[in-house]
């Protein structure tokens, strides 16, 4: 399988985004930027999160992340990358310095 700008936690994702509102509507939390997300909110966070069904993935898989990609930090994917790794599943990531988030330079 594939994934192209993988996101991979919206708990770790909503302080890098340029869209953390989304975070808070994937997860029905409060988007309430005055404050810092409650115990709870993270927790509904990472509940809606993909990291959650991770352990699933048995399948290798190709990441395609763009270095420059605000919507999906491509920290995201390096995640999911390390994380698959560790569990013994075959996981490539191919980086593209200069895109972002379109990945227009993907041929």
């Amino acid at each position: 399988s594939s994934g192209i700008n993988a996101e991979y936690g919206i708990s770790t994702m909503i302080g890098s985004t340029d869209i953390p509102d989304w975070c808070h509507v994937e997860a029905g939390t409060p988007c309430d930027f005055t404050t810092a997300p409650s115990s709870e909110a993270l927790c509904k966070l990472q509940a809606k999160s993909p990291i959650v069904h991770a352990h699933k993935i048995t399948s290798p898989v190709l990441l395609l992340l763009g270095a420059k990609d605000l919507r999906v930090p491509p920290s995201q994917g390096l995640s999911l990358h390390r994380l698959l790794r560790a569990r013994g599943v075959e996981s490539e990531v191919r980086w593209y310095p200069e895109d972002c988030h379109p990945l227009k330079s993907v041929a």
